[in-house]
């Protein structure tokens, strides 16, 4: 006979077992007490909260048969066979297998019938929003009005899809995810129980993870109790989940803040290398991101953490403001559904990880061109006393870039209009020089068609220019095939360049040599093998390739 499930088996029976959900608990109880019990509810609220297991509660206290004003008492006939699933009056209903006319028209014609050992027949319609919307008017009728002796409790995790007219006839009772102290008490009460030995960090990782659901938690501790070990390790729960330690991120967040694209690439790879799950690893940087904002913002008493840990993350968030913390957050979290349909498993991640370290500094390369003239509100220029150009026919001018127009408004201030991408200074020389100068521009134009290409481009440099091709030096050999085949880069950038150049340019794209060189390194047998084996770290690479 299979074992039953921790959170069938430490299912609350009595209000005050519950944790959580004080301003619920609190409330029933009272109607209770007081005989004001209504004819409706409406449970609604995120999964594993308690909702279901509130209903069964309210089931057996308005049916016990104590005489205390502690209800339900546990321990009368009704309360037993409550708590051995054989009452007939406690109907439970799933909606989502119901969700028909003809199945409410069945409840319907039901709830006449008097309970045959209780003194109410209690419906729990659970996933109620799945019922149909004439089904819903079937109900209402009855809702409204049923029979002295029947009491209804709806569940659902989406009130929104309920009608307004179901929800105006009930009772509704706002269920709230379980703070992180609550389900770290309940598990640890429960590891004793089944006398479980069990790191306190493991607990807190499992209570992380629920997200706020306590089954989630509880079914989680289930499986883990059948690892087969004396005692449950972070690291073992870490393995289950595909979770990355706290040390990664903190030091994945660290290069964040130093703009160390490459070194915050290769921990991102090595993480997924070693059975970390990339969405999850999203979720552990945006809960650790958001960390640092509620430092940020003076909020950590709000944090459970260590001294040494709360004083790391308050240096940390020393080096970023509010807005890069939110804007990181922002991407990260996106990162998170963007992997679900991802083609390659890692590739949004590393897209935020990209976006976050330089989209700052990107934009302020590229809103001003260092070229580009700014208009103001001055007297006319003296005449130069350069050379004057030579007249161009009106073909070749219809190629020259256009200059700002400056208008004047009302008030006599000029304002500068939009312009198309200026033209880069260096017209007569292609060099990794001038490219360099003028990289921004040429983002600033692959931004404009191809976003994708423009984020991994950030990963990239120019290297090499051999008359009208340009090498691109990526940071990873992954990247620069993304960048040619998934993106199509190659076919914006090199029309970027003919725009800012006005040249013709073909682009090829490799590993930088510097990345080439620590690949060849970290390649090498021997070097491998102390790195694996040994613990050891490489911390320098010389231009011959020595360590």
């Amino acid at each position: 006979m299979p074992s039953q499930a921790l959170y069938l088996k430490y299912r609350p029976r009595t209000f005050d077992q519950m944790e959580g959900q004080e301003h619920i608990k609190t409330t029933l109880k009272n109607a209770l007490v007081l005989g004001r019990i209504a004819h409706a509810y409406l449970f609604t609220g995120p999964r594993g909260t308690g909702k279901t297991t509130t209903a069964r509660i309210l089931a057996k206290a308005v049916n016990c048969l104590s005489e205390k004003d502690a209800k339900p008492c546990n321990q009368c006939a009704v309360c037993i066979a409550i708590n051995e699933e054989r009452m007939l009056d406690l109907i439970e209903i799933d909606a989502a297998s119901n969700t028909s006319v003809e199945d409410v028209r069945d409840l319907r014609d039901k709830v006449d019938f008097r309970p045959g050992e209780a003194k109410y027949k209690v419906y729990i319609i659970d996933e109620v929003h799945m019922l149909s919307n004439a089904a819903f008017n079937a109900l209402l009728k009855t809702l409204e009005e049923p029979p002295p002796h029947v009491i209804f409790v709806l569940a659902t995790t989406d009130p929104q899809k309920i009608p307004a007219t179901v929800i105006s006839r009930v009772q509704r009772f706002d269920f709230r995810r379980l703070t992180l102290q609550e389900i770290i008490a309940r598990l640890t009460e429960i590891a004793e129980k089944e006398n479980l030995k069990i790191e306190p960090a493991a607990i807190e990782l499992i209570a992380r993870q629920a997200t706020g659901a306590m089954r989630d938690a509880i079914s989680l501790l289930d499986q883990l109790t059948a690892y087969g070990s004396d005692e449950i390790t972070l690291v073992q729960v870490q393995g289950l989940l595909g979770a990355a330690s706290n040390q990664i991120v903190g030091e994945l967040v660290a290069r964040l803040a130093e703009k160390d694209v490459a070194q915050g690439l290769s921990i991102i790879s090595n993480a997924v290398d070693n059975g970390a799950d990339p969405r999850q690893l999203s979720r552990e940087i945006v809960e650790y991101l958001r960390s640092l904002l509620l430092i940020k913002a003076g909020r950590s008493e709000s944090l459970t953490l260590t001294e040494e840990a709360l004083a790391e993350m308050q240096q940390l968030a020393g080096q970023f403001s509010a807005d890069q913390l939110v804007h990181a957050i922002r991407l990260f979290n996106q990162a998170v559904f963007e992997l679900r349909a991802s083609s390659h498993p890692t590739l949004p991640l590393e897209i935020a990880l990209v976006e976050a370290t330089l989209e700052e500094a990107t934009s302020q390369r590229t809103t001003v061109p260092p070229s580009a003239p700014v208009a103001k509100s001055t007297p006319p220029a003296k005449p130069s006393t350069r050379p004057a150009t030579p007249t161009k026919s009106s073909s070749q001018s219809n190629s020259e870039p256009l200059k700002p127009k400056a208008t004047t408004e009302a008030s006599g201030v000029p304002r500068t209009e939009p312009e198309p991408l200026p033209q880069a200074r260096d017209l007569d020389g292609l060099s990794v020089e001038a490219l360099t100068e003028n990289w921004g521009r040429v983002l600033q134009y692959v931004k404009k068609h191809n976003k994708i290409a423009e984020a991994l481009l950030r990963d990239a440099e120019p290297v090499q220019v051999d008359d009208d091709q340009v090498i691109l030096g990526f940071h990873h050999q992954l990247h620069a095939e993304r960048f040619e085949k998934e993106a199509k880069g190659k076919e914006v950038i090199e029309k970027g360049l003919a725009e800012v150049f006005r040249r013709k340019c073909r682009v090829k794209c490799v590993l930088s040599p510097k990345q080439a060189r620590i690949k060849a390194v970290q390649d090498d047998p021997v070097i491998r093998a102390a790195v694996n084996q040994l613990g050891a770290q490489i911390t320098e690479i010389h231009s011959e390739g020595t360590i």
